[in-house]
């Protein structure tokens, strides 16, 4: 159970700090390849993110412009446009349920480039060296 929570904050962090250009949050490249990461694995690591957060991005405008949609409708006249809104509302719920399943696989991918100790250990060196 203590490593699903590890697992889980690894992936988080990740997310959080996806644009990071030099390394993952507070956790540095440098501190990846102290604890044992290949620097190819970190790069590969990197774009898997870049990409990830780019397929987030346009997921979450795809949602707004529908969410937008359902506001005109609402305002416009809701029980003329009961049946769009529900429509709307499905495919709302289809993003969600996509953004659900790229985050599952990403996570997947990641533990090919990071396992969840690597990133660990990095992440003590990463906190040692802002102690300092």
């Amino acid at each position: 159970m203590k490593k699903f929570f590890y697992v889980l904050f690894f992936v988080i962090s990740i997310f959080t700090f996806a644009s990071d250009e030099n390394g993952f949050g507070i956790v540095e490249d440098s501190d990846l390849r102290a604890a044992g990461v290949k620097v190819e694995n970190i790069k590969k690591a990197k774009d898997l993110m870049k990409q990830v957060s780019s397929n987030y991005e346009l997921r979450l405008l795809e949602r707004k412009q529908l969410e937008l949609q359902i506001n005109k409708y609402i305002l416009d006249n809701p029980e003329k446009y009961l049946k769009k809104i529900d429509e709307l509302f499905d495919r709302i719920g289809a993003i969600e349920a996509t953004i659900m399943k790229e985050r599952l696989r990403s996570q997947i991918q990641m533990k090919k480039y990071i396992t969840a100790d690597q990133y660990m250990k990095a992440k003590e060196i990463a906190l040692k060296r802002l102690s300092k």
